[in-house]
């Protein structure tokens, strides 16, 4: 699929904060919302999506955030960060932390030149691969993972609010 017209991929800086926190926050809860706790999603949404949280990490040079825009609107966003995966996967890995893309623009040509967006940064970080976490009741998550060539390699678990939830690992060469 072709890009929208107006497609920008930029890297966001920390006067972009409130509006990345909104967006995340947002796109979380559309994509969790309806098989989540109430308590455990706004809890999760609290701790991890404010704006003060997302400057920390726009602030921080081990963290890089994409933006995603159309005709200057923000409709999506990734984050790769340096950490350690939780299972041995061996040295030079860069973790895609978070991926997600507004409701109305999933499926319309964003999501491919991101993760190429993602897989540039992390070369010049001199990543070897990619690795992330999915939560394993997010087919469509897992199907376009795979398609960009990650493959599973264990799970772990991720927590929102209070509820562990069990996740794969999956990883990409870059």
């Amino acid at each position: 699929m072709n890009a929208p017209r107006g497609l920008t991929i930029r890297t966001a800086t920390s006067a972009d904060a409130t509006g990345l926190a909104n967006l995340a926050a947002r796109t979380f809860r559309d994509a969790f919302g309806a098989a989540n706790n109430p308590a455990d999603l706004a809890l999760h949404l609290e701790t991890h999506y404010t704006a003060e949280v997302m400057r920390r990490e726009l602030e921080d040079p081990g963290w890089e955030t994409l933006l995603a825009e159309v005709d200057g609107r923000l409709a999506g966003y990734a984050q790769s960060v340096t950490r350690d995966p939780p299972l041995d996967l061996g040295a030079g890995g860069r973790m895609l932390h978070r991926f997600y893309l507004e409701q109305a623009w999933i499926g319309r040509g964003i999501a491919g030149p991101l993760m190429e967006s993602v897989r540039t940064s992390a070369r010049r970080r001199r990543a070897q691969y990619l690795w992330l976490t999915v939560w394993q009741e997010n087919p469509r998550a897992i199907a376009f993972y795979q398609k960009c060539g990650f493959v599973s390699r264990g799970t772990t678990t991720f927590t929102v609010g209070n509820d562990p939830q069990v996740d794969w690992v999956m990883t990409a060469p870059l």
